[in-house]
């Protein structure tokens, strides 16, 4: 068996699969030259498709764990990591070691308690408890288990952990402009040595646009 040169690990975003809905296979077929490397943050009900989310902790640890195998089973192999909204954030917090470029799709510049409960307090279904385990109807009519410890978590400073990433690795940002989840972002805080591409689309690069997504990421990354 041919020992891999080039893998890339991806990084999902809030309650999805490690897919990201297809987004991480299309990328992964624009770029045939490399080994692809997607898991799992969230436990996932195979039966029902519904999800319970870890803490960001929980999944920056995952991921760690997860680079750090791949380098010591692959010592030879360049690794790089591409990730999409919240999975940005984990990247950023688990800062593994042995990644040479991240690739950050539609991240937030800013995240805490009121910015999610924003996007599902008003969606009928959705339960919210901040004491106790919170269920949150999502468009494909699945339900995303949240318990207290996730909202725990994730009252902290992106950008801030963004700059920290970008001293030990060449981090790339693709800002979705249109953002229909998260909204529009500010990035002026970001530290100059971070490459910021902008694509008019929103938060999962659908339709045309998906294809921009893909020739810039491609350019970023090219065959190896």
């Amino acid at each position: 068996m041919n020992k891999p040169k080039h893998l890339i690990i991806y990084s999902h975003g809030f309650g999805v699969r490690k897919d990201d809905r297809g987004l991480f296979t299309d990328i992964a077929a624009a770029l045939p030259g490399y080994d692809h490397l997607m898991f799992d943050y969230n436990q996932v009900d195979e039966a029902m498709g519904n999800l319970t989310v870890a803490s960001l902790n929980e999944q920056a640890e995952h991921l760690r764990q997860v680079t750090a195998e791949t380098k010591q089973n692959h010592p030879d192999a360049t690794i790089d990591l591409i990730c999409h909204s919240q999975g940005c954030v984990v990247a950023a917090l688990a800062n593994p070691e042995g990644i040479r470029k991240a690739i950050f799709t539609a991240p937030p510049a800013q995240l805490s308690i009121d910015s999610m409960l924003q996007l599902f307090k008003d969606r009928p279904g959705s339960d919210i408890n901040l004491q106790g385990v919170s269920r949150l109807k999502r468009a494909d009519f699945s339900t995303t288990n949240v318990p207290a410890v996730y909202w725990q978590s994730i009252e902290i400073d992106p950008i801030a952990h963004y700059n920290e990433f970008a001293k030990t690795v060449q981090l790339v940002l693709i800002n979705a402009t249109e953002d229909e989840i998260i909204g529009s972002q500010d990035f002026s805080e970001l530290s100059s040595g971070i490459e910021v591409i902008e694509i008019a689309t929103g938060h999962n690069f659908e339709g045309v646009t998906r294809q921009q997504l893909l020739t810039a990421i491609t350019k970023e990354l090219p065959k190896p």
